[in-house]
């Protein structure tokens, strides 16, 4: 079984899954301790019929977005550790980035949170 996929068949792995259920939370802008498992099912589907290549920049992306606050709101937290203000601010800041890259992370990471949880 590949290094990626967990016992459960997803594309993402389980620290992967809480990342992306905070990014969705926020993008989506649902209550706090709202269930979101049926969007990451959604979005696990979908994302494992894309490419290769895009599945490798997704991957990498969620880890950066996880791992960026000390750089770009200078928070020694991860993403998910973040108030929610802080949250809210980490995200408009890529969202508004001059780094191309980011917003276009920041687009990948919305629009999955909406496909995710609207379709």
């Amino acid at each position: 079984m590949p290094h990626h996929m967990s016992n459960n068949n997803h594309f993402f792995t389980r620290v992967e899954r809480n990342i992306l259920k905070s990014v969705c939370a926020y993008m989506v802008g649902v209550a706090p301790g709202t269930t979101l498992d049926e969007p990451l099912v959604r979005i696990d589907k979908f994302v494992s019929e894309l490419p290769k290549a895009l599945q490798i920049q997704l991957r990498c992306g969620i880890h950066v977005f996880q791992w960026g606050p000390p750089v770009f709101i200078g928070k020694p937290r991860l993403f998910t550790q973040l108030a929610p203000h802080d949250a809210v601010k980490y995200i408009e800041t890529w969202a508004g980035s001059r780094l191309g890259v980011r917003r276009l992370l920041f687009r990948g990471l919305r629009d999955i949170a909406f496909l995710g949880y609207y379709s």
